[in-house]
This record gives structure tokens, sequence and C-alpha cells, in this order.
């Protein structure tokens, strides 16, 4: 059956509405949330009751999943779920990973073929006087690019960046210095568990089932634009952060309670808000796609 989408005033996170994905969906209506999915960069379906098996099932009729780097926040029982949330477990730690994405990223921006995608289904919301804290922002790279003057886009086309997990490691020491209290303090001991290696991207993407030229940056972690001057490079990686994070690209999610938000790793990028803690509980179950094809 036809899909019946609410726009969001944004170019990404649009609803899908009247869909149950506790129940396998006919084969037309599954073909009309993908490709919803593959033209936004991310979608909003509310109103799920997902069992773990109910999630996992949706996620795969996408594709082979992929299991998060860290394993100890990944689901006892369904290891394909990546858990987050603040819950303190029988062990004194949290169930899940408590702080994660709190900077604008892309997924798992440190491999050679970074994950199509995530779902992430909300089963518990942090709220304080009725109002839901803990919202994402998303925002669309593909419209970021064709926002951009020709002539820069030529150039930048042809252009690779230099992703740095020193580079990344250093921002991250720098903008904790201004909180209370750390944030993602796991995946910077992952990363340096990893060992230095840089990694090598086009910064502009050719999303590998679209066709569509995306802007492919992380806040903080790109050291610089290959063979160009050093200054000019600095300066136009500053210039991309600031014009793919412009209010005019970004959807802001207000988290409830059955929300499945699905987002597409080369069409955004998105950044966890955490104004909130313990007794407020957040419990989320991710999913997440493997590489669909190498984009161009």
């Amino acid at each position: 059956m036809p899909i019946d989408i609410a726009y969001a005033d944004a170019p990404l996170g649009h609803q899908i509405r009247g869909v149950d994905l506790s129940r396998p969906l006919d084969d037309v209506t599954f073909a009309a949330i993908e490709q919803a999915y593959d033209h936004y960069g991310t979608i909003v379906i509310p109103d799920q009751k997902l069992t773990p098996e109910q999630q996992l099932a949706f996620s795969r009729r996408f594709g082979p999943l992929d299991r998060y780097v860290l394993e100890r926040y990944n689901h006892r029982q369904w290891p394909e779920i990546f858990v987050i949330s603040n819950i303190i477990g029988e062990d004194g730690e949290p169930i899940g990973m408590s702080d994660a994405g709190r900077y604008w990223h892309t997924d798992m921006w440190l491999t050679h073929n970074p994950p199509r995608g995530s779902f992430l289904y909300a089963l518990e919301i942090p709220v304080r006087d009725g109002e839901p804290l803990g919202d994402t922002y998303f925002t669309s790279t593909g419209a970021a690019y064709d926002a951009l003057p020709e002539e820069l886009k030529a150039r930048l086309d042809v252009s690779k960046a230099v992703f740095s997990k020193r580079k990344y490691l250093e921002f991250r020491a720098r903008t904790n210095k201004d909180i209370d209290k750390p944030t993602g303090l796991a995946s910077q001991q992952a990363l340096k568990d990893l060992g230095d290696d840089d990694i090598i991207h086009n910064i502009i993407r050719r999303h590998p089932r679209t066709g569509r030229k995306c802007i492919y940056l992380c806040e903080g972690v790109i050291d610089r634009l290959v063979g160009w001057d050093k200054a000019e490079s600095d300066a136009m990686i500053a210039f991309l952060e600031r014009h793919v994070t412009s209010p005019r690209f970004v959807y802001r999610h207000r988290w409830r309670v059955g929300d499945l938000v699905m987002w597409d790793n080369c069409a955004c990028l998105h950044k966890a808000i955490g104004d909130f803690e313990l007794p407020l509980r957040r419990h989320m179950h991710r999913t997440t796609l493997a590489n669909a094809g190498k984009a161009a």
C-alpha cells in the first residue's frame, strides 16, 4: 500500500505513519519505505512496539547487519543490537553506552567501508516536567552539497580528506574540558586501542544507491585535505563543518517511546544531546546495516 509521509520542515526527518513493523510488511510497502530512507537520509517511524527479534527481522530486510565494534555494549542475547543506555546493571555499570555520539559525526568513519546506516529504537526516554530530553540532531549532507557554488563543488569532487584518530582525540580532550562530566570516553579508548593509522575518504561521496553527491566529514576529525595548502585546507574544513550544520539543513528529533529513527551514514550526519542524567533513564536498541557498496 502507499505509505503516508508527514514531511518535516527540513530536508530530512520525515515521518512514515500508519505502519506496524512488528508484522512482516508486504513487498510494496517495504520498497516504499526503503526508497524514502535512501532518498531522504533520515526517516522516523513512530508508534512502534518492537521486540528485539522484530527489530532485527525488519532491519535484515535491508541486507546484512554489522555488529558494534565494542562488544561490551552489544546485547548479550542479540549481539547484533547495540544498546544505548544509562541504566545501571547488576555489575554497577551502564547496561549500554551512556554517552554515545555527542558531536557531529557519521558512524564508523574510522573504517574504509563505513556501514550503510543505523536504526535506533526508543524503549525508554528521559522526561523532565513533561518534556523529553536527549534529542538527536540530523543534517542533510546531500542538501549541503547541493547548496555549494559550482566551482567549489568541482574542486571538492576530486579531493580526499585525511580522517585522523589523533585529531579526534585531541578535539574530544578540548571539548571535554568545558563540561563537568566528560563524554565519549568508551569510544575514545576503543580508538586508542586500534592504533594511530589515519583513514582517507573522499570529501565528496556519491551515495551508492541513489548516486547523489554528499559531503562526507565529521566534526573535529579531518586533519587535512590531500594536496591542499595547509592554511587553505584548514579554512575549507572549518567552512564545511559550519556549512553542513547550518540550520537550514538540520532536523531536530524529539524522542518518544516507540520511535524508530533510521539514518543513512552517507546522506547525513547526526549529533546526540546529553541534557539528562540518572535518575532520568534512557534505553535504546540500535541495529546497524552493513556497507551497501563502496561509495565513490
